[in-house]
């Protein structure tokens, strides 16, 4: 029922709706640029794997973690 009505809502599904919000927060931390990409993936719920956390956030944003921590001012 969750996810017909998520899905209803807000056109997500669980499981998208909470890797957004992930990818999200870990974008005001990487413009932060106070904390190494290894300790926000492991920050937003990437605690096994950046790896899997680099392909993931280069999916959702295109460019990987390091490509954003860059090109964002602070």
């Amino acid at each position: 029922v969750l996810h017909r009505k998520m899905k209803a809502v807000i056109n997500q599904s669980p499981g998208e709706f909470i890797r957004s919000m992930r990818m999200k927060r870990a974008a005001q931390l990487l413009a932060d640029k106070s904390l190494p990409i290894g300790e926000i993936a492991f920050r937003v719920g990437f605690a096994d794997n950046t790896r899997y956390f680099s392909t993931a956030f280069r999916k959702y944003f295109g460019k990987s973690p390091r490509e954003f921590q860059n090109s964002t001012i602070s």
